[in-house]
């Protein structure tokens, strides 16, 4: 994503600076590590003050910081708008205020007064928003998760069979998504008499586990899959099936749906920010493994509605999840914030 906001910035005609700044991330929290973070922020700050003062770097017109939250708090950002009176700008900030009192309560006081601080802050999940209008009312703005859709859409779809091609695409790591591949078992087991085949590209420290889960099944666990080799996957299946537990949002969902795949997946988190229910997916609840085989089910027996809920998934993603559509609402941002 952050790789996105780089194109998307470049296409909103902003020439781009990216000087070398400390990683502040801390998955263990550790107040040591924070408070190393913390004052090596501030000496590559005063560093990169000095530089714009002497001339040897170009003042900035704003600041753009991505990801900010209590495992990542941004220490450089807020004071350097701070020192010039520039706009600051956070896309895909988090406020979690049970970390107020933990062990990542240095990095969380970071964090408040990044997001608090800023000019604008921009929510990628509806998840999201409710805790940054806390922080920051009235300068949170929406701005929904996209992708470079072109990979995606010029492809040309393998016909379909009398088999139904599910496709999850998902890292086999933490509790979540062992969480969802679990429940996704659940519900093919529910699948009794339905012609189909599901193909698994992905892989991680669970993936023995995460087999056994699918014992007996009609599985393909295809590893990792190269992200050049992902658009001709999605163009050899019908469905996108993947429940999605806990998901931040989940790129796989805009990827797929550009592709023409409906999708099948759960109604939680940031599923519901990047697919639209009943028009490109079949949602239900988390713990529910029936409701997911009989949208499943469902899309096998029906060809014609997995046409249409395609034909729609693409055309959402192409007029409202794609680069150049960011790259427009970046520009109406920055026309709001700059003078």
């Amino acid at each position: 994503m952050a790789g996105l906001f780089t194109r998307a910035l470049r296409g909103a005609g902003v020439e781009l600076s990216r000087p070398a700044l400390p990683l502040t991330y801390d998955g263990q929290g550790d107040a040591n590590r924070q408070d190393h973070a913390r004052a090596e922020s501030q000496r590559a700050c005063e560093l990169l003050l000095k530089a714009i003062a002497d001339g040897e770097i170009p003042k900035p017109d704003f600041w753009f910081s991505y990801h900010v939250y209590y495992k990542s708090p941004d220490w450089i950002g807020p004071v350097i708008a701070r020192q010039l009176s520039i706009p600051y700008l956070v896309a895909e900030g988090s406020h979690a205020p049970k970390r107020r009192d933990g062990p990542w309560s240095i990095a969380h006081e970071a964090t408040c007064d990044a997001l608090g601080s800023a000019t604008r802050l921009l929510a990628m999940t509806a998840f999201d928003r409710v805790c940054l209008e806390w922080i920051n009312p009235g300068r949170v703005r929406e701005f929904r998760p996209f992708i470079d859709a072109v990979p995606f859409t010029n492809l040309e779809r393998a016909p379909e069979g009398s088999t139904l091609r599910l496709l999850s695409v998902a890292m086999m790591r933490n509790e979540r998504k062992r969480d969802s591949f679990r429940l996704l078992a659940e519900a093919l087991r529910h699948c009794t008499g339905l012609d189909y085949r599901l193909q698994i590209a992905g892989d991680g420290k669970f993936r023995s586990e995460i087999e056994t889960y699918f014992h007996g099944l009609p599985v393909s666990f295809l590893g990792v899959v190269a992200k050049s080799e992902l658009p001709r996957l999605f163009a050899a299946s019908d469905v996108l099936a993947w429940p999605g537990i806990g998901e931040a949002y989940g790129l796989a969902y805009l990827e797929a749906q550009a592709a023409g795949l409906p999708v099948v997946a759960c109604k939680d988190r940031g599923v519901v920010d990047v697919t639209l229910e009943g028009g490109t997916a079949l949602l239900s609840a988390t713990d529910d493994a029936m409701a997911i085989a009989q949208s499943i089910r469902q899309l096998a027996m029906q060809p014609s509605l997995r046409c249409s809920m395609g034909k729609r998934a693409r055309e959402y993603v192409v007029d409202e999840r794609s680069l150049p559509v960011a790259a427009s609402r970046l520009i109406d941002l920055l026309r709001e914030i700059l003078p």
